[in-house]
């Protein structure tokens, strides 16, 4: 079916949504890249405790470019179209105003709401507005250490190269020392560390760059319970060292690694690590976790609430370059009354029926509303019920 540009339920939002924002708004929430946008000089310096000494040097690095595909998955194919569709209300604005708050301050923000209510969408948003490059994702799970989102580092396989290689340097009775061998297996160690050690997407996101780069930390409340005070040095200060490098520092003080930016490397000096611009870190959790005061304090909570119908249909016309005419409307209906009746369905839940009614053209012996009622059977499950 055809797309059309008026939503069946709704009417967009006035054009001049955006105007109506507080002058002191960086970020808008549109979905909207900002080309001409220089953050730098826009957003003010961080208070004196967040702000590091000297200059940002004249190599800092730049972030990859944000990818248009990337954002065809996570806000649709046309995300300032979901803008058009959501007024600013007292909630939007609060919201809002909380998420710019952490980009003046500096702090993380701490996400929570219910199941697919666009949670870790916020970061894609973020960075498409405000031109900071590709979004580094860390998902989170039990087993996550610090280290792992720092760098990765494989011994085995390093030592088992060398070992291959052993036969071939053996001393060529040339008066080499002990020591003088010592040093250049060092020598060639650092060297060819890059190999087997690299950078991840928490370690990258405090490299030092000329802008913040965007980190989605997903799922903290599925982690370790250590995990999150070991979380709080590197959230305080913005630096950390990697030891195996900082042990090559003899040999070598600066050494080349890959980072999680593909095709990218990084040279670290003496194996330490210190940012130039805080990241904004999206860090996402359910409601059930509780978060101990210390880290709680040094992060800005924002609670995601389940989408308007305005909001929904703008999020449909996003997805869909504009919201499917017949059926769509209905369907969005009866989504806001179902969620409204139970713990809250997920936005993608909603898309799914979406694209099911607008592809399939039910017959004669199934009339559009008892076709519609067995979509949502089909496709609405609460996320909080056994499944079945």
């Amino acid at each position: 079916m055809a797309a059309s540009e008026i939503p069946p339920s709704g009417t967009p939002s006035s054009p001049g949504a955006e105007a109506e924002a507080p002058r002191w708004w960086v970020f808008h929430g549109t979905g909207r890249p900002r080309p001409h946008l220089d953050l730098a000089a826009v957003l003010p310096p961080p208070p004196p405790w967040r702000r590091h000494r000297g200059e940002t040097p004249a190599d800092a690095l730049e972030a990859p470019p944000y990818q248009d595909d990337e954002a065809g998955w996570a806000l649709g194919a046309e995300p300032e179209l979901s803008a058009r569709w959501s007024p600013l209300t007292a909630d939007r604005r609060e919201r809002l105003s909380k998420i710019n708050a952490a980009l003046y301050l500096r702090r993380p923000l701490l996400v929570t709401g219910p199941p697919g209510v666009g949670k870790s969408a916020l970061a894609d948003q973020i960075a498409r507005e405000l031109n900071l490059g590709r979004v580094l994702r860390w998902t989170v799970d039990s087993r996550s250490t610090l280290r792992s989102g720092l760098y990765d580092y494989d011994p085995l396989a390093q030592i088992h190269d060398l070992n291959l290689e052993h036969p071939r340097h053996e001393p060529a009775g040339d008066g080499r020392t002990v020591e003088d061998e010592e040093a250049a297996r060092l020598r060639s160690s650092a060297r060819r560390i890059g190999r087997y050690l690299r950078i991840g997407p928490l370690g990258t996101a405090f490299l030092p760059h000329r802008l913040p780069r965007v980190l989605l930390v997903d799922g903290l409340d599925k982690s370790d319970y250590d995990l999150v005070g070991d979380l709080l040095d590197l959230l305080e200060h913005g630096r950390y060292t990697v030891p195996e490098l900082c042990r090559l520092r003899s040999a070598a003080s600066r050494i080349t690694v890959p980072t999680d930016d593909p095709d990218r490397t990084v040279t670290i000096v003496n194996g330490e690590v210190r940012c130039t611009e805080y990241p904004i870190v999206v860090i996402t959790a359910g409601e059930e976790r509780p978060f101990p005061p210390e880290f709680l304090r040094r992060c800005i909570p924002l609670r995601l609430t389940p989408p308007s119908a305005e909001e929904l249909t703008g999020i449909v016309a996003a997805h869909f370059s504009g919201v499917p005419s017949g059926p769509a409307g209905a369907v969005i209906a009866d989504f806001v009354r179902r969620s409204a009746e139970g713990s809250p369905l997920a936005i993608d839940q909603l898309l799914n029926a979406v694209h099911m009614a607008t592809v399939i053209e039910p017959g004669p012996e199934d009339p559009e509303p008892e076709f519609l009622r067995e979509l949502s059977g089909l496709l609405w499950h609460r996320l909080t019920e056994t499944p079945g």
